[in-house]
Order: C-alpha cells, then sequence, then structure tokens
C-alpha cells in the first residue's frame, strides 16, 4: 500500500515535537484571547443576531433554523454557544470564547491531519502559521457562527486519514470512521462552507480508483459507510429549504452564467484567486481592506507548495490538499473577494499546509545537497517567517485594524461604551434610549447581551424622529451623537445633562449624552392640550381617538398651517400604546411586531400630493400604557398649486399593509382621520 505520508530524514523526538505545538498553541491562544473583552472594539448587528439565538437555545427554547434575518440557518453554533454560556453566561464575551476555542481546535486538527499525511515537520509548521495568521486570529474572535465548520471538517479528515492511511486493519480502526462521519456530520450543521468542502472528500474518493486502487479495495467500503453515515446525520437540515436561503440569495454568478454570460462569474474568481497574496477581502468589518491571506515570503511558499502538489498530485496526500483549497474557495468563486473572509473559511487550515510542505521539502534537499547545516539553516529562516508573521499580525489586528474609526463604527463602539455605563451605573428604573437602529435584529439585541440588570427598564426610539415617554415621574434618557435629540424635543423638554461621555474624537459617533428628566410631564411640554379639530368619515370626533385597540392618538400640533411650496411640513403626533398584540402576529420574516404612521397631504380630489410614513418608536417594544410623540416631516414639492390641503393620518401594519380602523364608541367608521388642514402658497 501506498503511504501518503512524506518520509523525514530524521524521525522528530517525540517530547520535542509536542513541546514545541505546546509552545505554537500558547503563541495562538494569547493571539486569541489578549483584549478579548474589548478588541473587537464592540458588537456587529450580525454578531448580536447570532448571539440572540444562542442565548434563546441558552434560555431553553428550541433552536429554529430558518432565521428571518442574518442568515443564521445552522444551528450547531447555537448548541456549542450556549454550551459556553452555561460556563461564562450569556454574554457575548462567551461567544468570542467560543469561537477562540474552535480557533485554537482548529490548529490542534490541522497538525494532526498534516502530520498523519506529511509528516511531523509539516504538521508544525502548518501549526505555527495558522497560529499566527491575521485571517485564522480574526475569525477566532468573532461571536459569530461560522468557527466550527472549518475546524469539524479538519477532524475529520484527520479521522478519515487514520482509517485510510493508519497501520492497523480497517475493522480495529472503527473508531477513527466513526469519528470521520460524527465530525463531517456536524461540519454540515455548524456552516454552509463545509457544503463545498465535502465536495473534496467525494472527489478524492473517485481519485483513489485511479491513484490507489488497492488501497481503496481494502478499505473502500469503510470509507463510504462513513460519508455516509456522515451525510444521513446532517440530512435533515440540509434537506429543509431553509438551510439553503443564503446559497441561493448568493447565487447570482452561477445564474448568469447559465444564461450564457460568464463575466460576472470570470470576475468573481479572478477576484477570489487574488486574495492569497494580492488583494484580500475589501470588507473593513472583517479585515484591513484588501490585506491578502499571506504576506510576500509565505506566499512565495504557498505557491511553491501549490507547485509541489502538482508535481505530485499521483501521491493521495498531494491531490486532497489541493482539492481542499480548491473546494474551500469556491464560495468565494463564486461571490468575490466580499466577505471572502468568512466564505473561503472551508479551506482553514489546508491553505497553511501548503507554505509549510514547501519549506519542509525546500529544507530537506538543502540538507540531502549542502549537508545538515544548510537544513537547520532552512529551518532558523522559516521560523523568523513565522515569528515576523505573528509580529505583524500584532501590530495590524490590535493597532491598524482594532483602532481604525470605521472598524470601530462597523462594531458599535458608541453602544458598547452606552452599555457598559448602564451596567455600571448607580441607578435603577426607566432608561429612555436613543438609537439609531432601534429595531429587531439591531442594537437592541447587542443590548440584551451586554446588559444584565433586572432593575433598569429600557425605552426604545431614535429620537432624530421620536421619543417614548416611559410611565415614571423620573428617569435617564441617553442620547447618542449618531441619534441625538431633534431640536423640536431639545428645545421644548426640561431636561438636565449630567454628562457627556467623550470617547474618541476621530469617532464616527464620538459621544454620548445622559440627561435625567420627568417623563411624566414631558408630554404637556411637547404638545398642547387641546390641539384643534379633528374628523372622521365625515364626522368630528374627539381625542383620544382609538385606532383598532392598537394605540390612541391622544394630541397633535402641525407646526405651520401655511406654508410656502418646496418647504417641509412639520407636523407632531402623540400616542398611548393600548394592546401592540392587536397589530397581529409577527410575520414570518421579521423578528417582531411592526407598525407604521402615514400622514398625507391630500388636493382636493384626494390625490396624494406629500406623505411621510414612519415609525421611529417600534412597536416590537411597545409596552401598554406607554406615550410616545412622533415627528413627521413631508416634503411639499415646489410646483404644487396653492390652496387648501387636507392633512389625512393613519396607522397600519407594513407587512400586511392592513390599516387599523378607527373606532368612535368601538365602532369601526373609517381608517383614517383628518387633521387641520393646511394651505399652500407660493414663494
Amino acid at each position: 500500500m501506498t503511504d501518503t505520508r512524506v518520509r523525514e530524514g530524521q524521525a522528530w523526538p517525540r517530547r520535542l515535537e509536542w513541546a514545541l505545538l505546546a509552545v505554537i498553541v500558547l503563541a495562538a491562544a494569547f493571539l486569541r484571547l489578549y483584549r478579548l473583552d474589548s478588541v473587537p472594539p464592540g458588537l456587529t448587528h450580525d454578531e448580536a443576531d447570532t448571539g440572540h439565538f444562542v442565548v434563546s437555545v441558552y434560555r431553553g427554547a428550541p433552536s429554529q433554523v430558518e432565521a428571518p434575518y442574518g442568515y443564521a440557518n445552522e444551528p450547531l453554533t447555537m448548541f456549542t454557544g450556549a454550551a459556553f454560556m452555561q460556563l461564562f453566561g450569556p454574554t457575548d464575551l462567551a461567544l468570542r470564547l467560543h469561537s477562540a476555542f474552535f480557533g485554537l481546535l482548529l490548529i490542534v486538527f490541522g497538525y494532526l491531519w498534516a502530520r498523519a499525511a506529511f509528516g511531523a515537520a509539516t504538521g508544525l509548521a502548518m501549526a505555527a502559521l495558522t497560529a499566527v495568521s491575521f485571517w485564522c486570529v480574526a475569525t477566532s474572535r468573532f461571536a459569530l457562527n461560522p468557527q466550527p465548520a472549518p475546524t469539524l471538517f479538519t477532524g475529520a479528515m484527520w479521522a478519515l486519514w487514520l482509517g485510510l492511511y493508519g497501520k492497523q486493519p480497517p475493522r480495529a480502526r472503527w473508531w477513527a470512521w466513526l469519528l470521520f462521519a460524527l465530525f463531517l456530520g456536524a461540519s454540515l450543521w455548524a456552516y454552509e462552507v463545509a457544503r463545498a468542502t465535502t465536495a473534496a472528500v467525494v472527489f478524492f474518493g473517485g481519485l483513489l480508483a485511479f491513484t490507489d486502487r488497492p488501497r481503496l479495495r481494502e478499505r473502500g467500503g469503510w470509507f463510504a459507510a462513513a460519508f455516509l453515515l456522515g451525510m444521513a446525520l446532517a440530512a435533515p437540515h440540509l434537506l429543509d429549504p431553509a438551510a439553503w436561503q443564503r446559497s441561493t440569495t448568493l447565487a447570482t454568478t452561477w445564474r448568469a452564467l447559465k444564461a450564457g454570460d460568464p463575466g460576472p462569474m470570470l470576475k468573481t474568481v479572478v477576484e477570489a484567486l487574488g486574495t492569497f497574496t494580492f488583494r484580500g477581502d475589501p470588507f473593513i468589518t472583517y479585515n484591513i481592506p484588501g490585506l491578502p491571506i499571506f504576506n510576500p515570503l509565505v506566499g512565495a511558499l504557498f505557491y511553491g507548495g501549490v507547485g509541489l502538489c502538482l508535481v505530485r498530485w499521483r501521491q493521495p496526500a498531494y491531490a486532497f490538499a489541493l482539492l481542499w483549497t480548491a473546494t474551500g474557495l469556491l464560495p468565494s468563486m463564486v461571490v468575490g473577494a466580499w466577505n471572502s473572509t468568512l466564505h473561503s473559511m472551508g479551506m482553514q487550515p489546508v491553505v497553511f499546509v501548503l507554505p509549510g510542505l514547501a519549506a519542509v521539502t525546500a529544507s530537506r534537499w538543502l540538507g540531502q545537497r549542502a549537508g545538515r547545516w544548510a537544513a537547520r539553516l532552512a529551518g532558523v529562516i522559516f521560523v523568523g517567517i513565522v515569528l515576523l508573521t505573528g509580529a505583524y499580525t500584532a501590530r495590524d489586528y490590535f493597532h491598524r485594524w482594532a483602532q481604525s474609526p470605521d472598524v470601530r463604527a462597523a462594531y458599535l463602539q458608541n453602544l458598547a461604551s452606552i452599555t457598559r455605563y448602564l451596567e455600571d451605573v448607580d441607578t435603577s428604573g426607566s432608561v429612555a434610549l436613543s438609537s439609531p437602529f432601534p429595531d429587531l435584529p439591531h442594537d437592541p439585541f447587542i443590548v440584551d447581551l451586554r446588559v444584565h440588570r433586572d432593575d433598569l427598564r429600557l425605552s426604545w426610539f431614535d429620537a432624530r424622529g421620536a421619543i417614548v415617554l416611559p410611565a415614571e415621574a423620573t428617569g435617564l434618557l441617553i442620547a447618542p451623537s449618531g441619534a441625538a435629540l431633534d431640536s423640536l424635543f431639545s428645545e421644548r423638554l426640561s431636561l438636565e445633562l449630567l454628562e457627556r461621555v467623550q470617547l474618541r474624537p476621530d469617532d464616527l459617533a464620538p459621544y454620548f449624552d445622559i440627561y435625567r428628566w420627568q417623563p411624566e410631564h414631558a408630554l404637556a411640554q411637547l404638545l398642547p392640550a387641546s390641539p384643534g379639530p379633528i374628523g372622521a368619515a365625515g364626522q368630528e370626533v374627539v381625542l383620544p381617538v382609538d385606532f383598532g385597540g392598537a394605540a390612541e392618538l391622544i394630541s397633535f400640533e402641525v407646526l405651520d398651517s401655511r406654508i410656502v411650496a418646496d418647504e417641509p411640513l412639520n407636523v407632531i403626533t402623540a400616542w398611548r400604546v393600548l394592546d401592540p398584540q392587536v397589530l397581529g402576529p409577527v410575520p414570518a420574516d421579521a423578528y417582531g411586531i411592526h407598525a407604521a404612521i402615514f400622514v398625507q397631504l391630500l388636493d382636493a380630489s384626494d390625490q396624494v400630493v406629500a406623505q411621510d410614513d414612519r415609525l421611529d418608536a417600534p412597536a416590537w417594544a411597545w409596552q401598554t400604557g406607554e406615550e410616545f410623540v412622533q415627528i413627521h416631516r413631508l416634503t411639499v414639492i415646489d410646483d404644487l398649486p396653492p390652496g387648501t390641503y387636507r392633512l389625512a393620518l393613519g396607522l397600519y401594519v407594513p407587512s400586511s399593509g392592513r390599516r387599523m380602523p378607527v373606532l368612535v364608541d368601538g365602532v369601526p367608521v373609517s381608517d383614517t382621520v383628518f387633521l387641520p388642514s393646511v394651505e399652500v402658497v407660493r414663494p
């Protein structure tokens, strides 16, 4: 039988080998755990979305495969992440530790596979390069769901090699075949990239029929049975159409190719190939824009390893390394360099085997021709390359990338600072929190992961358009610079500025303000008690006006009853929440109930000439009895004929378009109320 492992000139002392591996793993652990609570500098919405599902499982809810947003379609991370939350609490740090653990395990499994396939020196070289790679360090610190997939797939390949090339008879290695099936099946439950790399296993089985038929005859039955078992374990997930949701949304290049246009596919293939040494992922949330996977020194070794595998393709290990790399790159070849940091994760860690293989082969060649000193010198040079790569990674990740204002904005550093304040503040009660993203699954999920205080009651809104008035005598109001109070609010409300918390001056959101206020008196400060007459269905109605039992209009103000064309029309409405459940069930593609308020300017024939549909105090956060104020700004076109125009107002559910009925004495009379008319004049 053919032994696929590269024979080394001299066997490594086992203690030295394990000692070197321990040093590598310790260095990798430092790069993956150092300042893990502050780098990355906050949470992205995708990370918070992942955390939402993990926390749900942690709290005992069943995992749903079909996520309404964020493509959290692989459920394994929900359970492995929940296990880490059992150890470290339901926080974003637990999610980052979860990724760091699988990132370290990736190094161990990668070393074991490379050792089995090519020898100890190549295994150690791969482990060292993986440990210090910017790419692998970054992915090991994200609070996302992909990290288990390449780790489990690599574990499956190690087990496959034990089963195929172990010296014991196949029956004695039954446990290796079982591990292969379990790890392979689990990787397919973890992230979509495992589907692409699984194709490498299929191609490899076919290749053995040409390159190693004796081994295939002896162990092919075990190989096939274990592979089918792994696929059977993954079948309940893979047969669910929801599991392919993201794959179908990213297949535009395939559709163009099928339609006879190869241009988009050629472009993405070139981009993907360029990520190795030319131009990497441009997405700053995950990478320094354009930073390739390899620096020039490691890149040269990588291409040497690729060439070596092409020359020795008849040897199964070399052929499989190429197959694994190609299928691991396939998702990025379909979609391009954008987000390739995640899309190419299937080829971790095999792409680091290739430069290691080239370095070991070169060292051995030098040793045979120039003596042992030349081989040792080559080894020292390789160690120097690893150390230099590690130094650049530490600088690039912790300084260049983490301190970038764009990265701090992407990880919502302002909100992260607010959550630290809320976690530590010596107060309780209501907190009115303005946010540029108050709807689900955005900023609220971040706060859920980072603030764990039952004595704080948060109200969510975007103060650039609305403000929620908690049913409290006093409370805190927090407004970041990116969602500061509209001037209509700041000028009319009695607010005591307690502190302006300054962050970094170059941040895109460099501060947040903390106010003390009296929300129970705020409505009287914002709107008049007797705003004027309103009508519905041809009759005058009095405030409050009930909209289907969901909310009631309690006051309003039309700031200018006479406006000039081409100027904004400002309308303020105030509402009291009655029963948000009346708005209906949560749509299948949403995390919570939605609602919107429409304000329309109508001409004499009831044609809409200006309109504003919005709700900056999202309905998912409505609490019965709570009040909120919404600002509407309608843009009036400059050629609008002068005259009197009616103002129509209503409440509706965007997902269905259903308008809530206007109830008078409990009886529906219309779905629209009319505010006082507006006169439009020429400039």
